[in-house]
């Protein structure tokens, strides 16, 4: 079956051609000149051209290289009837999951302040605080949320979520709204985003929520750039409120030499790099996906366009 490749970005053939064959070899990547532009049904898709849907009228599903599908939505030529499938692989919701902890366990600990100690050659000790001492709020409880909850409270890291539901699941305590929202910041020493981008989520990242944070929290940016309001997190930093953020994804990447969150002294910055899938895993994830849509049932992962996710 063929699955047509629309990106301005990459030849996601060549890079992914190798991972299909060996674990979808039901499914033939093929370029938009390859395919049969009449019949061709399903897409994979990263950062399409303006005219690649209108080229290809049978279009039932598009899969989404990417688990952030918030640029595709907002494609001009994204037609409605076109089902939408974003990338879900439990290894890399293990990826986040371990830098989440990376950075909470880092920060609690104050593992950080030893590299300069040793170029020192300076034995000293920081006092740290101990896990069930240092609570977790999780913006954003979809699968990264949920396997950075997971790997946190098996350190014993006291865990809460904030989604667009309040709920109790898997014995986290889950709230909402804005009422919530402040909660979270206000009683977590680590604030950590793995939300999706909507336009409900757009520069939730924000003065009056750090202005509700703890003046020893973290905040852990994993989600998507434009969450963050990025000279409200720089005046709040110089305010001492919070104390530190770890920064993965930004507005504009690659960040510009200039930015000051290159050499902001509160600041972590890390290339966008918290969790990456395999090529496997996205042959495996696409194939899996156009696999139920055939059989019609509802793929993983498959997108609820009016929410965004």
């Amino acid at each position: 079956m063929q699955v047509v490749c629309l990106s301005e970005r990459f030849d996601l053939k060549a890079l992914f051609g190798a991972a299909f064959a060996g674990h979808a070899p039901g499914l033939e990547l093929c370029r938009p000149e390859e395919a049969d532009a009449a019949a061709v049904r399903h897409a994979f898709v990263y950062d399409p051209g303006p005219q690649d849907f209108a080229r290809f009228p049978a279009l039932e599903l598009a899969c989404s290289w990417g688990a952030g599908v918030d640029a595709l939505l907002l494609h001009p030529g994204l037609p409605d009837r076109l089902a939408v499938k974003r990338m879900t692989d439990p290894e890399q919701a293990r990826q986040m999951a371990g830098f989440a902890v990376y950075n909470v366990v880092g920060w609690s600990r104050r593992l950080w302040d030893y590299p300069a100690r040793q170029s020192a050659a300076r034995w000293e000790e920081t006092p740290t605080v101990a896990p069930s001492d240092f609570p977790v709020g999780i913006l954003g409880m979809g699968n990264m949320g949920r396997a950075c909850a997971a790997a946190l409270r098996g350190l014993g890291y006291p865990v809460m979520g904030w989604a667009g539901r309040a709920r109790r699941e898997g014995g986290i305590e889950i709230v909402s709204g804005d009422g919530g929202l402040a909660y979270v910041a206000q009683t977590s020493a680590a604030v950590i985003c793995v939300l999706p981008l909507t336009a409900a989520t757009r520069g939730l990242l924000n003065a009056a929520v750090f202005a509700d944070m703890r003046s020893d929290a973290i905040l852990i940016q994993l989600g998507r750039g434009a969450h963050l309001n990025e000279p409200d997190l720089i005046a709040a930093l110089d305010a001492g409120r919070p104390a530190m953020a770890a920064l993965d994804v930004f507005q504009t990447e690659p960040l510009p030499p200039d930015d000051p969150l290159w050499r902001h002294p509160r600041v972590r910055v890390t290339p966008h790099i918290a969790s990456a899938a395999s090529p496997e895993n996205v042959a495996r994830s696409i194939a899996a996906g156009i696999a139920a849509w055939e059989r019609g049932e509802r793929p993983e992962g498959l997108v609820d366009r009016a929410q965004g996710y």
